[in-house]
């Protein structure tokens, strides 16, 4: 089963710094999750990210797991060192303390497996999984999609989603229920007014349609 976890303001544990635990950082990058990397060295990329505020390092070597009682609230470990049996203890400590846990070197001891992700402007993900029988699979097969992905989504498509994002909050004011809002929503993607003002890049003019559209449905449907 395919998951797309809640990170926001999560607090994440990601021990080590080299080529597979900054992998993991990029993916979590972006996700409005509070990020802390421990390693013994940072690269140029991880060093950025703290210069700019989107991560917290601490430069040490870690030998005992013990180091993760000093964080609380913890949503999410990932032991990302070269050392197999201290990953695997890692894992074991986050579980404790009630964390989600992913071990780079073993899927079986970890809560999930990663997917390989195709992000298209941090707005659409798509996930190429083998439930970790083969990362380099999945890889090779999302390079692959990739590229007829990124032909068939148009921007369009891009500033639709963010633009049913933005109608679903306004809606949540005025609309009670899940189904009217899902039935106002589709309103919204149907609409050839919207569909045009989009095309021709009119992205407030769009929220203004969408809001319009809004108080009509509400009108016509709310009694």
């Amino acid at each position: 089963m395919l998951v797309d976890l809640n990170l926001y303001n999560k607090k994440v544990i990601v021990i080590g710094g080299g080529t597979e635990g900054t992998r993991k950082v990029r993916g979590l990058v972006g996700q409005n999750s509070r990020i802390i990397v421990m390693s013994p060295r940072m690269n140029r990329y991880l060093k950025d990210l703290e210069s700019r505020g989107e991560i917290m390092t601490i430069v040490s070597k870690v030998r005992d797991v013990n180091i993760l009682d000093n964080y609380e609230d913890v949503f999410l470990v990932i032991a990302a060192t070269d050392d197999k049996e201290l990953n695997r203890r890692l894992v074991k400590k986050g579980r404790t303390m009630g964390a989600f846990v992913y071990a780079v070197d073993d899927p079986t001891v970890s809560d999930f497996s990663y997917a390989s992700i195709i992000n298209i402007e941090d707005v659409m993900q798509i996930a190429v999984s083998t439930s970790g029988r083969s990362p380099i699979m999945a890889r090779r097969i999302r390079i692959r999609a990739e590229r007829v992905l990124r032909r068939l989504i148009k921007k369009t498509d891009i500033e639709m989603a963010k633009l049913q994002e933005f109608a679903r909050n306004a809606a949540k004011s005025k609309i009670d229920t899940v189904t009217e809002r899902k039935q106002f929503l589709y309103s919204v993607e149907g609409n050839n007014d919207i569909q045009i003002l989009l095309k021709e890049n009119k992205i407030e003019e769009a929220r203004i349609a969408a809001l319009d559209l809004l108080n009509k449905w509400s009108n016509e449907h709310i009694h």
